[in-house]
Order: C-alpha cells, then structure tokens, then sequence
C-alpha cells in the first residue's frame, strides 16, 4: 500500500471519530442473529447450567463474567487478569483443561511485576486497578468452541466497553473467527487450536499469551488513554520493551545460525595387547565432527536475544552507517522495518527504564486515564503527541504548533482549503480556537436552527481533518527529537549501560541532548 492509502485509512479513523484498534478488513460480516445462533450452541456443552438464563438477557460485563463463573469452565487469576478455561473440544476432559490452566497462569505470572509496575491502581485508570479476564477455547477447523466464545463476546459488548459500536472494530467476524484471538477492550478470547498457538506448542503459554495480553494492554491504553494517531513505531517499540522486560527478550523475532563442520575424524586403534585380551571393537557408523564452528545468519535485526540488550550494539554501528535508522523518516513516509523496530524497542527502554522525565508524571500515567465522554462527542484525551512531548520532559516544536489557532495552523501545514471550506460553512470563528475539543464545543453549541445537520457534520469532518493533518506534522517534530535523544544516548557508551558510569552517561545524554 502507498503512503496515500495508508493516509486515507488513517484519516477514516478521525472521520469517524472511533479511538479503535482496527482488524483486518474481512470478506462479509456476520449479522448479528448468526451471532446469537451460535452462541446459543454452548447450551449443548456439559457443564452449561444457568447458561440459558444468562444469554437470554442483556449482555454486559456482569452477565459476562457470570457465565464465566459456571461450571463449564476453569478458572484462576494471576495479579490483574482472570483466566478461564472452556472445557470443550480439545480442552473437554478436566484433566486437559486443568493443565492449560496451570500453563497458562505460570507464562502470565511474568507479566505481574511490569504491571504493578506502570499500570498501579489508581480510581480513574484504564488499566491501573481493573481486571482483566482470558478466555481459553481449543477448537480445530470443525469444532466450534472458540467462535461460540466470541459470539457470546460479541453479546456481552451490548453494554461493555462499546467496542463494536465505536468504530471499524468487528468481533463476530469472518476476519477474527480465523484468527488466534479475539479481543473487544477489555476481554480477550484465544484459540489455542489455531496453527499459530499449536504450532509454537508449550512456547505459547510460556511467552506468546504475555506477549498478546500486553499488546492488548497498549493497544487500549494508547488509544482510549490518548486521542489521535497510533503510529506502528509507538505502539509495537512499547508493546515489545514491556514483553522483553517481563520476559527477558522480545516473542517477535527469531535467531538463525549456521553449523560448519571444517574437517572429521573416525578413531582407529594399532599396537598390541597382553595374552588374554582383546582390541576395542571396529568403529562403525558416521564419522564424529573434527570442529564445529556456529555463526550467526540471517536478519541480524530480528535476532530474538539481541532483543535483551535492545539491540545497543547494532545500532551504534547504524548510527555511522550513511542511511541510519530514524523516527523522523518513519513518521514521514510511514515506514516500519526490523531495523525501525529495533530501534523503537531501545528508544522505549531509554524512556520507560534508563531516563525517565525527573518533573511531572510519566508516559504511563499521561495515558492510564478513563477520558470523559462530553455531549459535544469528542473525548477529553489529550493528542498522543501532547502526550509523548511531556513525557520527554517538553518538545518545543510540538508545543508551539499545539498553541497555534486553527486558523495560522492550517497555513503552517499548508492546508487553506480547510479554511476556505470552514468559512464557506459559517465557522469562521472556529479558526480563531486552537484546541480541537474547544473547537468541537463550539460547533456543539451552535443554535441548530442556524447550522443544520448537514452543515455541522460537514464543519464536524473538517474539524477531525485539520487534526489529522496536525498530528501528521506533529509526529514528524516528535520523531526528529526521538533522534535527537536516542543518537546522544548512543554515543554516550558504545556498549549497552547496565549500571555505573555509563548508565549514568546514557541517562544524562538522553535528558539533555547536544542542540544541532
């Protein structure tokens, strides 16, 4: 896809004003009576008393965790999240289910210390204070446990977290129903049938069930917890820095290596021996190696235990490299590569663990907020770049676009048509505002005798549009001061800082970068 497609989906995110993790775009989406249709198919399952009284009424996320607690199900919790067990299909025998748990729970246990860690609770949190339950389904191609779970998400969304209904966000979908897992807000619903899951075996529960839980706790905390554009490089390079802090090294990713054998050798034997014995038996078989010499292949970016020292290494030599790694040309030609990955991964360890803002709070308390939910239908989240300048300690550049008037900002991005277009409509005013919640509050309090349906939704869009085009721009000043900092800490130690001087170095480099 061209950078203009991408812009265009971005820009349908704002349009429709849905703060959403967006799936996969799927084939056709099943209607809402196929979900009931299936979910209804769980009344079939051993264990499924009360099941019936529960599906009949609004779902919600009592009568979900209700159904959670009957005894078609296993259950246990692990610091904040609760995992339950279907038995049903390949989990149908106690024993089978009994073990998933018990596999599960250890793999989760690791993530419990990064969460009391930057998700504490606290009374107006996202993550911070809730719980978050696991559901584990193991359903083959003909079995249907997992796409039951899903449809019986997809009614307890009916008064939930309003996943389905704001937003590009399907759940009883041809798209998630072929996938490992599904996931609404709060909930996640795995298939542990799914190729993905059988395919890594044991190492799934270990590490890749952590690994999927907390990219669903970025994916909400980024984009219910802030308002605008997630762009790929801020949420995987955070996702992967709280997977390798909990986990040693990052799930995506791997290591290759190549075996030489130089030379062999078979032993023989020659002389003599004393009456009465014998000489060792004829050597048979293939011969032993003389040497082996192992040596690392493949993408060197996506070595998996490269990961555990955020791949420091590598990127001090890219750094001298004509073309290095850059946020900047990321955030402008909306690229991701492993290379870009890497260096997202150290630029969120540097921000998260070795040089956090010594004044004010941190990025995970900027963002671990329930937003308020004013009439005039624009969330009280403050823009992700906002966000990510504070936690840097203050951007300049981002703080003198935010104070901008609409009307100045949009000559800045080159972008008067809006403006044309908002005074055509009557919202010559608007231009003089210059946050967009003020904006969307002054398009809300207009006497709508005066400004119809179809002139507000068209000045609402306009709105939405210059915002998109200003967290574009705003993201390409905060990715040339992501450089900024990273190349100082890079060149402050030469070697990855784990304590003493040169930790000391990095975080001093880090927070006080040389001005160009």
């Amino acid at each position: 896809m061209n950078r203009f497609g991408i812009s265009l989906r971005l820009l349908a995110l704002f349009v429709g004003a849905a703060l959403a993790f967006v799936a996969a775009p799927a084939s056709a989406a099943a209607t809402p009576q196929d979900a009931r249709s299936v979910a209804r198919g769980v009344l079939d399952r051993p264990g499924a008393d009360g099941v019936s009284r529960l599906i009949r009424g609004p779902g919600s996320r009592e009568s979900f965790y209700e159904l959670l607690h009957t005894p078609l199900f296993l259950s246990g919790t692990v610091g904040p999240f609760d995992v339950f067990v279907m038995q049903a299909d390949g989990f149908e025998t106690e024993h089978r289910a009994g073990k998933a748990l018990g596999k599960a729970l250890d793999g989760l246990k690791k993530l419990v210390p990064v969460m009391e860690r930057y998700f504490p609770p606290r009374s107006t949190g996202l993550i911070g204070g809730r719980r978050f339950p696991i559901v584990l389904t193991h359903a083959s191609s003909d079995e249907s446990s997992y796409s039951e779970m899903v449809a019986l998400l997809d009614w307890a969304e009916q008064n939930w977290t309003g996943w389905t209904t704001s937003g590009n966000n399907p759940l009883f979908d041809p798209s998630v129903l072929r996938a490992v897992t599904a996931r609404t807000w709060e909930a996640q619903v795995f298939n542990l049938g799914h190729a993905e899951a059988t395919t890594q075996a044991d190492d799934f529960y270990e590490h890749g069930l952590g690994y999927y839980t907390l990219a669903h706790v970025v994916s909400s905390v980024l984009n219910r917890g802030a308002w605008g554009l997630v762009p790929p490089f801020v949420a995987q390079g955070l996702i992967d820095e709280l997977d390798i802090e909990a986990y040693g090294e990052a799930w995506v990713g791997g290591d290759w290596w190549l075996a030489q054998t130089p030379g062999w050798f078979r032993p023989g034997w020659s002389g003599f021996v004393p009456q009465g014995s014998s000489p060792p038996a004829p050597v048979t078989g293939p011969p032993a190696d003389l040497a082996v010499t192992v040596s690392e292949s493949g993408d060197s970016w996506q070595h998996r235990k490269r990961s555990e020292q955020r791949h420091w290494s590598d990127l001090v030599a890219d750094r001298e490299s004509e073309s290095p790694a850059s946020f900047a040309f990321m955030a402008e030609h909306e690229s991701f590569l492993p290379r870009d990955r890497a260096l997202a991964r150290c630029f969120m360890h540097l921000l998260l663990e070795v040089a956090p803002a010594e004044d004010g709070p941190s990025l995970f308390e900027l963002v671990d907020r329930e937003p308020e939910r004013p009439l005039n239908g624009m969330p009280s989240s403050e823009p992700l770049p906002v966000v990510f300048a504070r936690a840097l300690g203050g951007v300049p550049a981002v703080t003198n676009l935010e104070a901008q008037s609409l009307g100045r900002l949009l000559q800045v991005l080159g972008q008067d048509r809006i403006a044309r277009e908002l005074e055509e409509l009557g919202a010559a005013e608007v231009l003089e505002l210059s946050d967009h919640r003020d904006q969307t509050q002054w398009l809300y309090e207009q006497d709508p005798e005066v400004v119809g349906m179809d002139q507000r939704v068209a000045i609402w869009n306009l709105l939405l549009t210059a915002e998109y085009y200003q967290q574009l721009h705003a993201w390409k000043l905060l990715g040339e001061a992501f450089d900024e900092r990273i190349d100082a800490a890079l060149a402050a130690s030469k070697k990855f800082p784990t304590r003493g001087k040169a930790l000391v170095q990095v975080r001093d480099a880090f927070r006080n970068p040389p001005r160009s």
